[in-house]
């Protein structure tokens, strides 16, 4: 009667310390990844809408293949 509780207690007790650990944790600067001086230009990207090969282009027109406008992605 007594070992299944015990077995029960520890088992309990282990991943309650387990999972608390995991939060108490507070990242070091050492593992943060280090932000850029100077963020690249995003550049806009421009893609049919029906997803035409060969549509991508960094300017705004139209797709070579359908003829349709392009669309701004980013």
């Amino acid at each position: 009667m007594l070992l299944p509780l015990r077995a029960t207690l520890i088992l309990g007790l282990s991943a309650a310390t387990l999972l608390s650990g995991c939060e108490s944790r507070k990242p070091s600067a050492a593992t943060k990844p280090a932000a850029p001086a100077t963020a690249p230009a995003a550049e806009a990207r421009y893609e049919c809408p029906m997803g035409c090969a060969g549509s991508q282009s960094t300017k705004p027109g139209k797709c070579p293949t359908c003829g349709m406008e392009l669309e701004k992605k980013s």
